[in-house]
């Protein structure tokens, strides 16, 4: 006899075989899960894959100044190119040796030392898929290992005789003096001077009259042999005596004015003034010469540009005081311009 038919997964007849709507559930929510879990059309991502490490990577070959490598090519992965970055895992230093299977290192190698290696293989645009590391390699080169750095015993100054415009500056020499390299006199802060190593004296150049000036003399030791560590001498201050000449009159060549401007931060300042007028010759050919800390910069000197112009203080103490003279074909030198504080820079 037939019942009514009912909503859902129920018989339509009373007959129907018993189990029957279970097992019809089960194969649907299995097809279900099924479809869920694949891509859908034109969306799958085969993702990037990398290239494999380059395999046996050994050394091949040892001088007192270079290594030798070899290795066994990678497989690209996804990336397509290939190539190959090694690194110095002792001195942090990388190298770049493109799509070969074996190079020879020579940056920072040097006889005797010992220093540790590792490549990756790298592929993929800008070499953004890199591989595994290899296993480390560790050479010692041939030849004598280089001595133990020698910090060299700082030189004392013993003299230090200004003029108006100039200091001559007097030292010890530093010991050991056979690791020496050369000498630096720093003048507020500011090289102006030295000399190799045995130099014990030097004159400092172009500086301001009537200003006051500290004075220290950096030792450097040989570069290569003991690392170019360096000491310093203990400060000595000085004054220079006034000028014996002054400046051109206004009537010949005016002062620079408004000197205005500072530093970037990126180790120099940008300045601007008002242009000075000479008697002379025309504004575009007069030049401008900086002092820095009452050291003239010989480096920075400018002809008829007054704005916007770039000055290095160069070592000078931070602040640092900046002032610009104008000088004309004659020889004349100006007054100089207002004093301007150098910071940040």
């Amino acid at each position: 006899m037939l019942v009514p038919k009912t909503i859902g997964c129920q018989p339509r007849v009373s007959n129907s075989k018993p189990g029957y709507c279970a097992a019809a559930r089960a194969v649907a929510l299995g097809i279900a899960v099924a479809m869920l879990s694949l891509p859908a059309l034109g969306r799958i991502n085969r993702g990037n894959t990398p290239p494999s490490t380059p395999g046996d990577f050994r050394v091949t070959g040892i001088t007192t100044s270079s290594v030798t490598f070899a290795w066994n090519a990678s497989t690209p992965g996804s990336g397509g190119k290939l190539g190959y970055n090694i690194w110095n895992d002792t001195t942090g230093f990388s190298l770049n040796v493109g799509n070969v299977t074996s190079t020879t290192w020579t940056v920072g190698a040097e006889a005797g030392g010992t220093y540790s290696f590792h490549i990756e293989a790298y592929s993929g645009t800008y070499g953004t898929l890199v591989s595994a590391p290899s296993p480390e390699v560790t050479v010692t080169l041939l030849g004598t290992p280089l001595p133990t750095p020698v910090k060299p015993a700082p030189p004392v100054i013993t003299q230090a005789n200004p003029t108006s415009n100039t200091i001559t500056v007097a030292w010890t020499e530093s010991t050991p003096a056979n690791e020496i390299n050369d000498y630096v006199v720093l003048i507020n802060g500011i090289a102006d001077g030295g000399g190799p190593s045995g130099t014990t004296a030097s004159t400092a150049t172009g500086l301001a009259s009537s200003y006051s000036f500290t004075i220290t003399v950096v030792a450097y030791s040989l570069s290569g042999t003991t690392g170019a560590l360096s000491t310093t001498s203990a400060p000595v201050t000085v004054t220079t005596a006034p000028a014996t000449k002054g400046p051109a009159p206004p009537s010949v060549l005016t002062a620079p004015t408004d000197l205005s401007g500072g530093g970037d931060g990126g180790g120099e300042a940008i300045v601007s003034w008002n242009p000075s007028t000479s008697a002379n010759e025309p504004q575009a050919d007069i030049q401008y010469d900086f002092y820095i800390n009452g050291v003239l910069d010989s480096y920075d000197g400018t002809v008829g540009d007054t704005t916007d112009v770039y000055i290095f203080p160069r070592g000078a103490t931070n602040p640092a005081q900046a002032w610009v003279v104008a000088v004309d074909n004659l020889g004349n030198i100006s007054a100089p311009s207002n004093v301007l504080t150098l910071t940040s820079f």
